[in-house]
């Protein structure tokens, strides 16, 4: 150990011996290394090395493009392919399809005529995106950012747009019909969605009569709307506010309720034959007998009880 440290000494002793030498004849040692050739040899060395991997760099740039823009084409294959699939498949929720859009819209990539009916697609940003022709029928575009889209002739039949945003979006000849929003909604200016079949869903509205079978109207605000001889036979309501509604005369057979408030609607004659109201609330006793068919119609089994009938088992069907 004693034997070490005096080597350790030694050559910190040395190492210090020879910085001492170099700042004391840096000036001399500099300019006897100058006039060494070899010097002189490894300095344009160097400058060849930069020289070489310059020209390395721009014979590489074009191949390096080639190689940026086969993975790129590689990426929008895979795109494509994962669009093409949930279409197939008729899926209508797919991660993988609604990434796949929103990064070929990104690209600028056209998606004109693109196969998405009731697609879930919700908040999805296709801003700016090439969609004349799409057939969008029936999906959710629920908080969607559309703004400066092209749709014109897309079919957006029976669509939700909640919340969604379509400012300065071309709607020219789209398909409106049954199209349901929202206050929330942002459509372009003159675009006029009530004029072209559209409907707005909102407190206080009144759409007497409107056919609207199978739409869905989850978690919505309609408190206070009258919908008096509406058709929404299959539509789903579920989560929904609709304090004191007027539902009379309407036909809403096999309508979802599930967890909706009905606190004071107005079921009078309304056909709620095989409606579904399991976890519905403010439901009462009178509400229900006020109905058509409201004996075939599916309660909570403490609602059953209340109206003396018997407990039916839940339908197996989507809610």
């Amino acid at each position: 150990m004693e034997e070490l440290s005096k080597i350790q000494w030694f050559v910190l002793l040395a190492a210090l011996t020879a910085l001492c030498v170099v700042l004391v004849y840096a000036k001399p040692v500099a300019g006897w290394l100058t006039s060494w050739a070899f010097i002189e040899i490894l300095d344009a060395a160097s400058k060849l090395g930069i020289l070489i991997a310059v020209i390395a760099f721009l014979l590489e740039f074009p191949k390096r493009k080639e190689r940026i823009q086969a993975e790129r084409k590689r990426a929008y294959f895979e795109y494509w392919q994962a669009i093409d699939a949930a279409a197939s498949a008729q899926t209508t929720t797919s991660h993988a399809r609604k990434t796949a859009l929103e990064n070929l819209a990104g690209e600028g990539v056209p998606l004109r005529n693109i196969d998405a009916p009731k697609a879930e697609l919700r908040q999805i940003n296709l801003s700016g995106a090439d969609l004349v022709g799409a057939n969008l029928a029936g999906a959710d575009l629920t908080d969607a950012n559309l703004n400066r889209a092209d749709l014109s002739k897309a079919r957006l039949y029976k669509t939700r747009l909640y919340g969604a945003s379509l400012l300065d979006a071309k709607l020219n000849g789209a398909d409106l019909r049954q199209v349901v929003y929202d206050t929330q909604t942002r459509f372009p200016n003159g675009a006029e969605p009530g004029n072209r079949g559209a409907y707005l869903i909102a407190p206080e509205v009144s759409l007497p009569a409107v056919q609207l079978p199978g739409a869905i109207f989850w978690g919505v605000n309609l408190t206070g709307a009258n919908l008096r001889s509406a058709n929404f036979a299959e539509a789903s309501f579920s989560g929904a506010l609709l304090k004191d509604v007027n539902f009379q005369e309407a036909n809403l057979e096999n309508a979802r309720f599930r967890i909706a408030n009905l606190e004071g609607a107005n079921l009078k004659n309304a056909n709620i034959k095989d409606a579904y109201f399991w976890g519905a609330k403010g439901l009462t006793v009178e509400q229900v007998k006020a109905a058509q068919n409201w004996e075939d119609a599916y309660y909570s089994p403490e609602l059953c009880v209340e109206l003396g009938i018997c407990y039916r088992e839940r339908p197996r069907k989507a809610e």
